[in-house]
């Protein structure tokens, strides 16, 4: 492509970050756990049976039997989710026993996982249902939203856009009178923000030969920090719009919010809207450049 004259270094790019959906069923919290427990079950079944004898019985497989559908008021919720925790523990003690014997497979291990994220131990040592006031969740970053897939995570954007799974970092040239081309295309957890993503792309299309001069995107990547860092490292200008204020008080137009103050940092002085001015601050230190490489 080089060569014919369809892509070269230092023209416009631009990159967007369409989503990925994890192939993976939409799971409430509890069926998370019943269904984790019922993948375990099958893989144990299939490499090692006999560690499941005297263990699984009739009630077992009324609860595990099938594909678990609860919805999101299932009965007797408690009493579900109690069982499921009991039956989860008593099977990793099991697994835990015959080791190093049995060296237990990615099923058991997202139930592992996956049970440390929704209980915990209270002091009297009974199992007790993980919530935000009692015992604490896990962030989006690294709660696990299936059994099948534990790298997939939850996310959203802003107060519409949610969904299961993994974001896209599609890069193409756009100059005018060319066709374009996709340079670059990376997959990542939804855990890393798109800014993160951008020294990773620089980076690839460096090794590549294929720079732009001007890199377009949103305000996903305009971190202050990674525009500084192209700018500085490759010499490339990322323009975007910066990202807006997502605080309460701005969507509702209530109180005060971030831009109802001026900050004047050559006085290192904070105006609030009623004139008052700060007596002063303490500026962040820059770290120094590193030395040319030689």
């Amino acid at each position: 492509m080089k060569e014919a004259g369809l892509v070269r270094e230092r023209t416009t790019q631009r990159t967007d970050s369409p989503h990925i959906l994890a192939a993976v069923r939409d799971l409430t919290r509890l069926e998370l756990v019943t269904e984790a427990v019922r993948a375990a079950l099958e893989e144990v079944a299939r490499t090692a049976g006999h560690l499941l004898v005297d263990l699984v019985d009739e009630e077992w497989g009324r609860r595990y039997g099938r594909p678990v559908r609860l919805g999101k008021n299932p009965t007797r919720p408690k009493t579900r989710i109690l069982a499921a925790g009991d039956d989860a523990c008593r099977l990793l003690e099991r697994l835990h026993r015959h080791q190093p014997g049995y060296r237990p497979g990615p099923q058991a291990e997202a139930l592992r996982q996956i049970i440390v994220q929704n209980y915990y131990r209270d002091a009297a040592g009974r199992l007790r249902w993980r919530t935000a006031d009692d015992g604490g969740l896990p962030p989006s970053s690294s709660a696990i939203v299936s059994p099948y897939d534990i790298t997939a995570r939850y996310v959203r954007h802003g107060h519409i856009i949610r969904w299961k799974g993994f974001a896209a970092h599609v890069t193409e040239t756009c100059a005018s009178g060319s066709v374009n081309v996709i340079t670059d295309v990376a997959t990542t957890s939804t855990a890393t923000n798109d800014a993160q993503a951008l020294p990773g792309i620089h980076t690839r299309l460096a090794r590549r030969g294929l720079l732009p001069a001007e890199h377009l995107v949103d305000g996903g990547y305009t971190s202050l920090v990674h525009l500084e860092r192209a700018e500085r490292e490759h010499q490339v200008t990322v323009s975007g719009p910066l990202p807006g204020n997502p605080t309460r008080q701005h969507r509702r137009n209530e109180g005060f919010d971030r831009d109802d103050f001026h900050i004047g940092f050559d006085r290192q002085q904070v105006t609030c809207p009623r004139g008052q001015v700060s007596k002063g601050g303490t500026a962040p230190t820059r770290p120094p450049h590193p030395p040319p490489p030689r």
